[in-house]
């Protein structure tokens, strides 16, 4: 059978953070402080206003809504005013 499912994933990440039921390493958070530091490989889709993403040696990422990127290694993420995500860390 077939299901469907509606997900407002803004909304559901207004309390900061939601962890998307049966997708594994899969969540939305709400960005407004900078510098969240992470690491590893990620994927990000920004579902509403921009992000940048720091990168080693002073490299970076501007995204936009609508934007993704797939970062591998240690990175930090600097909302500009507020940003959603959508991040996936895939599994080992």
């Amino acid at each position: 059978m077939t299901r469907a499912v509606r997900l407002p994933l803004t909304q559901l990440a207004a309390g900061g953070r939601f962890e998307l039921p049966d997708w594994p390493g899969m969540e939305v958070r709400r960005l407004a402080a900078p510098a969240a530091q992470a690491e590893g490989r990620v994927l990000y889709l920004v579902l509403a206003g921009e992000l940048l993403v720091d990168l080693p040696d002073g490299r970076y990422l501007h995204l936009h809504r609508g934007d993704a990127a797939d970062v591998d290694g240690p990175h930090a993420l600097s909302p500009i005013e507020e940003a959603v995500v959508l991040a996936w860390k895939p599994l080992p």
